[in-house]
């Protein structure tokens, strides 16, 4: 069991940290491709591009903070989770959550294949 909750926690983790490069590396692009867009549609003069950018890019920041600071809430929080409910229980907590996370993936692929 411990086996087993252990590599679950380790797969997330791996996946997680993957995917939040990937959306690093992602974000910073859109950001680029959104400037460029806005300055041609807005017909921004350099200034204004500027200054726009800048402002997207200490709000990209201010929003990784939070995220961040969720991050650290959930954590804290499953632990806390961990030392009141029994080992059984928080399994069959990870399990329900897993199968959760299963059925909302699910639901978003559908929602976006069918529109």
């Amino acid at each position: 069991m411990k086996k087993t909750i252990g590599m679950m926690v380790l797969m997330m983790t791996l996946c997680t940290l993957s995917f939040a490069q990937k959306q690093h590396d992602n974000s910073e692009k859109r950001m680029e491709t959104r400037m460029k867009h806005m300055k041609k549609e807005l017909n921004l003069t350099d200034e204004q591009a500027a200054r726009v950018s800048k402002l997207m890019q200490e709000q990209s920041k201010k929003q990784r903070a939070l995220a961040e600071e969720m991050k650290a809430n959930r954590k804290q929080s499953k632990a806390e989770l961990k030392s009141i409910l029994t080992q059984e229980q928080y399994i069959q907590l990870l399990e329900k959550q897993a199968q959760r996370n299963t059925k909302t993936r699910h639901h978003r692929v559908r929602r976006a294949v069918h529109g």
